[in-house]
């Protein structure tokens, strides 16, 4: 702009003075601008004079100073009183940032730009993510960084900045999540692998750091917006909201956090009506409410989550939580047939969710290929070690392991759950199942009294013989240990179903 005159130049003269100015406290070498303004590309050093006479022809002869045997400095003063900003999208915004090459081998620096390019793709898969495209990223390629102007122009809260160092048989990945709006550090993580072959090198820790790095955004959003007023969020902040409430209290036995994100649900459906976060939100709750058994019917709920997680998936058939959650209420409805060639789909469309990864592994113990659900169900713990949801990460491969027989491990599985989620009643439910199968009596004994003073409404849907699956070797097993952990039914009657 020349006062409210449009000066129109190339893209190519943009970049230049783009990162001139970024640069202006320096001589920036000329190398460095060739490869920043024309990355992966090979040109004549003449572009480059060509943009510079662009430049100076438009701004003025003394705007771009050379400076002999050094490179050029942008000259003129710079007031950043109305930066130009772009405004942050509704949902939470990430940016991947090209990473920096610590050496080693050489002859694998181009392994560097692959991973950036990797994890991009991956993390859009994501839908609930506004992820920036890779070419936007590497413009901020070797040259210096403040992460506050980059959320400003790129209109991100979040970057993702790492480094790689390659040798000819490891490869060391460093990753870290940085609020970009106050500079706070939320997440980092380093990844070891062996370099066999090395495009499935860089998919396979690509995956492993999005299957990280995806919740700790979610945890990260969730936390800014708890503190955000009500009246200041818009309809997608509010079904965020909800999905946050209900998510963090996904299995809490009391109703209110369900009922807290079933409101505010309802309020983003009065402000958009098409929202797809929204709806989802209701079908998960309608999932929580009748799993405890928090509900005056289980048929009206089961439909109208269902129902819910339609709507969602007509707003966006990409979305893979409403697809896993429409398969879960399917399972619940004792249809099974319906429920795990979705969850599977859903499973497909995003290989990098470990919560989704988890439920699969639960059901195709129970209903598909029962081995392989225990190590999809270790995978999903694997890829996320530090999930915030891993208290039900935990819970999920207990009862694959209950599917399969194996007690003890089924046990100490729901001992690990019970560490990361006090109080909860679905690892108490798994533990008094799983210490009858292991002949421990007294240990579920133990679990179902505590189970039966937190959740007893829950309690008494299990002893009326609702379970999760409607597999009949499944139900005759649990059946009958809870049972036996109530004291309902003597101990040897577990002997022929072990």
């Amino acid at each position: 702009m020349r006062g409210d005159e449009d000066v129109a130049i190339g893209a190519r003269a943009f970049d230049l003075l783009d990162l001139l100015i970024t640069c202006r406290d320096r001589v920036v070498a000329r190398d460095e601008i060739m490869a920043a303004v024309w990355p992966d590309t090979v040109v004549g050093e003449n572009n480059l004079n060509v943009q510079i006479a662009n430049l100076r022809r438009v701004l003025g002869a003394g705007t771009i100073v050379t400076v002999p045997g050094r490179g050029l400095r942008f000259a003129l003063e710079v007031s950043s009183a109305n930066p130009l900003a772009l405004e942050l999208p509704d949902r939470p915004s990430v940016v991947v940032l090209p990473f920096d090459d610590l050496g080693g081998d050489p002859t694998l620096s181009w392994l560097v730009d692959g991973f950036v390019e990797e994890i991009t793709t991956e993390l859009s898969r994501f839908r609930d993510l506004f992820v920036v495209a890779r070419n936007s990223a590497f413009a901020y390629r070797n040259m210096p960084r403040d992460l506050r102007v980059i959320s400003r122009e790129l209109g991100v809260r979040y970057a993702v900045e790492g480094s790689v160092r390659a040798a000819a048989e490891r490869v060391r990945v460093t990753a870290q999540l940085i609020d970009a709006h106050t500079g706070g550090h939320v997440w980092a993580e380093v990844f070891d692998r062996d370099l066999v072959g090395h495009f499935d090198t860089q998919a396979r820790v690509a995956r492993a750091i999005v299957t990280c790095l995806a919740p700790q955004i979610d945890r990260a959003e969730a936390e800014r917006i708890r503190t955000a007023a009500p009246q200041d969020l818009t309809a997608h902040g509010l079904a965020l909201r909800g999905w946050s409430v209900v998510s963090a209290g996904d299995m809490a036995y009391e109703p209110a956090p369900r009922d807290k994100a079933a409101e505010l649900a309802r309020q983003a459906l009065d402000l958009d009506p098409t929202s797809g976060l929204a709806w989802r939100v209701l079908a998960w709750v309608a999932w929580w409410n009748v799993y405890h058994a928090t509900t005056h019917s289980v048929a009206d709920t089961l439909a109208g989550g269902i129902s819910a997680a339609t709507n969602a998936i007509a707003a966006d058939a990409t979305d893979h939580h409403a697809r896993r959650l429409r398969a879960l209420l399917h399972f619940m409805n004792q249809n099974a047939e319906a429920g795990l060639p979705e969850l599977r789909q859903a499973h497909e469309m995003n290989p990098n969710c470990a919560v989704t990864l988890a439920w699969l592994g639960l059901y195709e113990g129970f209903h598909g290929d029962a081995e392989r659900g225990v190590s999809l169900a270790e995978a999903a713990l694997r890829r996320s070690p530090r999930d915030p949801s891993r208290g039900s990460l935990l819970a999920a491969l207990g009862f694959a392991q209950f599917a399969v027989r194996n007690y003890d491990a089924a046990a100490q599985a729901a001992e690990a759950a019970l560490a990361e989620a006090a109080g909860s009643a679905t690892p108490l439910i798994l533990a008094a199942i799983a210490w009858v199968g292991a002949g421990r009596v007294d240990r579920a004994e133990a679990a179902f009294k505590k189970v039966e003073q937190i959740a007893p409404a829950l309690v008494n849907a299990r002893l009326s013989g609702r379970w999760l699956s409607s597999n009949p070797d499944y139900l005759a097993r649990a059946d009958m240990f809870f049972r036996i952990a109530a004291g309902l039914a003597p101990p040897d009657a577990a002997d022929a179903l072990r």
